[in-house]
């Protein structure tokens, strides 16, 4: 049995902040068993500058994105430094950072994280690791989502893990893909909604307005989601894809109320035909929204379980959707600690 101390590092798409987790990952390399500890785990959250440069850079010059990529690398070492100073780390064996992602194209054959490695290094005196997605893009795959390469060793106990980020993206049977946006899109909202607001706080917002038939008609019927895994979303995919579909002549709560059925609508129907096989169609009708997605009965299927994390496990809302509709097609959603609701990107980021 052996035993590691590594923080993880993640920065996601819904620019909550630098999540740091202080982990023990404790395992065996024969028989590729492990299991992990929470040590520590803190969210730094961006300062109004911070944010406003990783909204704004992908339309940077390149010189001024090479500095960028520099300068963010420098804040990444200088917090991971005062994180192991302030917390009174002893055992480091590595630091593993994500970054953050400016741009995601894997079907013209990039993907681009700034947060330098070496400049991260060159504040700590451990190994860094960095760059987790660029080999798998030049083989030809999609660099992400990465994190199910964790959970296939860490979560044994479900039938599958969903993450809420600023990207919903499943992982079941040793398959992994984006299902939807999902806080990219309701943040995106919150903030129409309000310009002081960066989220929508438990879904209230959500949970106030009206489903819009036509555009949960028009986002439910975008080519993503009749194409097979492996496959990925990025912002630029969004802002393409979604953003023209939700800036029609609509009030915000009612886009957010149809985001959200939609989101919980791509998120049933995945689950359930990547758990139970595909015997969902394509496009569920709309005009119920209460409908089952699953036409089987419920005493010839087993119960599964899903594991559900990431920012958006906290809106009430559209976790109540999202339970609403998996539990009908007899999947039940595991209790899960907020601990690890928040950090478990980080977290896997360190064990990778």
């Amino acid at each position: 049995m052996s035993s590691y101390y590594g923080i993880g590092l993640m920065s996601g798409s819904s620019l909550d902040g630098l999540d740091i987790c202080y982990a023990e990952y404790m395992g065996d390399k024969d028989s590729d068993i492990w299991s992990y500890r929470f040590l520590n785990t803190e969210t730094i959250p961006y300062d109004e500058e911070w944010y406003t440069k990783l909204v704004e850079c992908p339309n940077y010059s390149g010189a001024d994105l090479v500095k960028l990529d520099r300068d963010y690398g420098h804040f990444i070492g200088k917090t991971v430094k005062d994180f192991i100073a302030r917390t009174d780390i002893e055992k480091l064996d590595f630091v593993a950072s994500h970054g953050h992602t400016v741009f995601h194209q894997p079907e013209h054959g990039f993907t681009y994280q700034i947060g330098e490695g070496e400049t991260i290094s060159s504040h700590l005196t451990c190994p860094v690791v960095t760059n987790f997605r660029d080999k798998d893009v030049a083989l030809g795959g999609q660099g992400a989502p990465l994190v199910p390469a964790g959970e296939q060793y860490l979560f044994t106990d479900y039938s599958m893990c969903l993450n809420l980020g600023g990207i919903a993206n499943i992982s079941v049977g040793g398959k992994a893909f984006d299902v939807s946006p999902c806080n990219m899109l309701l943040n995106h909202l919150a903030n129409r909604y309000n310009k002081t607001y960066t989220f929508d706080s438990d879904g209230k917002i959500a949970e106030s307005g009206n489903i819009i038939d036509d555009v949960l008609q028009q986002l439910n019927s975008i080519h993503f989601y009749e194409e097979l895994p492996p496959k990925s979303l990025g912002r630029e995919w969004f802002e393409t894809n979604i953003v023209p579909v939700i800036s029609k002549g609509h009030s915000p709560a009612d886009l957010l109320a149809t985001s959200v059925e939609h989101i919980s609508e791509q998120i049933a129907r995945a689950a359930t035909e990547y758990i139970h096989g595909p015997i969902l169609t394509l496009n569920p009708p709309h005009a119920n929204h209460n409908v089952s997605l699953n036409n089987s009965s419920s005493d010839s299927i087993m119960r599964k379980s899903i594991l559900i994390t990431g920012g958006g496990a906290k809106n009430k809302f559209l976790m109540k959707n999202i339970a609403d509709k998996l539990q009908k097609n007899d999947i039940d959603i595991a209790e899960c600690d907020d601990e690890l609701i928040d950090f478990k990107e980080a977290m896997v980021f360190g064990f990778l």
